[in-house]
């Protein structure tokens, strides 16, 4: 008879109760043993039995654990290298499994929200900076383009860096960036876009308008190419 345990392990018990379950084990085996039998580790475990069913060797679950948390154990000594040691439990109420559900799927969103605003418009990461990480002041390494959160104002990195607890986002601005509403590419002022002409020279990224199309030049020195024709213009898509 044994027990499967929640991260996999599988240990001959001697007994087990709804609430409790005993094995012998080596006497230096009794702090690894200890750590391994805590109330996460029990909950749902299984006590298995090996049978002969029609002359074959059968594996039949005997008792499943509900959630469990641990409250004590009994250590007797049968000889002097062995011990037997006895595990007592307590049933852990329906409304804490609950709301230890909801707290892992609302880290799990939290850590995913975390991810995305990591690429997202400016408006958006200040409307979501709570999910962002806080920053680390121990020596944590950041890249360039990295988003944290300071004393709950959203900063990127614009410069990868070392963090250290002197030079915090607020005053390293070498490295930090407070990211602002009016930074968002829509919030920009606008360019004044000019209609094309003929006799100006443009340069590789000038913009012009012609037939009420917006035109970006892709060379420089580009003169006398009118837009929509060749390979001097592309269409202008804003970013």
């Amino acid at each position: 008879m044994y027990i499967k345990l929640q991260d996999g392990k599988e240990l001959d018990v001697t007994q087990f109760s709804e609430y409790s379950v005993a094995l012998t084990i080596k006497l230096n085996d009794l702090p690894n043993t200890v750590s391994i039998f805590d109330g996460n580790n029990v909950s749902e475990a299984v006590i298995n039995d090996k049978k002969i069913v029609d002359g074959k060797e059968t594996i039949v679950e005997i008792y499943k654990y509900r959630f469990l948390k641990l409250q004590s154990f009994n250590v007797l000594m049968t000889d002097g290298e062995n011990v037997e040691v006895k595990f007592n439990y307590s049933e852990v109420p329906q409304s804490v499994i609950e709301l230890a559900k909801q707290k892992a799927e609302s880290e799990a969103v939290a850590h995913f929200i975390a991810l995305g605003l990591q690429n997202a418009e400016i408006k958006d990461v200040i409307k979501w900076s709570k999910f962002l990480d806080d920053w680390n002041a121990f020596k944590f390494p950041y890249k360039k383009g990295e988003r944290l959160k300071y004393k709950d104002n959203p900063y990127e990195v614009v410069e990868t860096v070392t963090s250290d607890a002197i030079n915090t986002p607020d005053k390293d601005t070498k490295h930090y960036k407070l990211l602002k509403e009016q930074e968002n590419s829509q919030d920009k002022p606008k360019v004044d876009i000019k209609p094309w002409d003929e006799k100006h020279t443009y340069n590789k990224g000038d913009l012009a308008i012609a037939r009420g199309i917006v035109f970006i030049s892709k060379i420089d020195g580009n003169k006398g190419n009118e837009p929509g024709f060749g390979n001097a213009w592309d269409y202008y898509k804003e970013k």
